[in-house]
């Protein structure tokens, strides 16, 4: 069952890329984040996969989601918004 944590969290990153199916970023705070979920209107927004916004400095919002349909719960990141900066 999928849990939807209703709070958002907006931080400036850069953008690292496309790598092995996640959208990855690398956080003002030090920390690396991989999104495997995407808000649809941002992928007609932002081309993603190609390298146009690569190591460019964006303000990412972003959800958590929490997987506990195993017996580990698993939490998986869902990039909800995306602003250049």
């Amino acid at each position: 069952m999928y849990n939807n944590n209703s709070q958002l969290i907006t931080i400036k990153a850069n953008y690292v890329g496309y790598l092995q199916g996640a959208y990855v970023f690398h956080l003002e705070n030090d920390d690396i984040i991989d999104f495997d979920l995407i808000k649809t209107s941002l992928l007609d927004k932002f081309d993603l996969r190609s390298d146009a916004l690569k190591n460019k400095l964006v303000e990412i919002t972003y959800s958590e989601i929490l997987d506990d349909l195993e017996e580990d719960v698993i939490v998986l990141f869902k990039l909800e918004d995306l602003k250049l900066v």
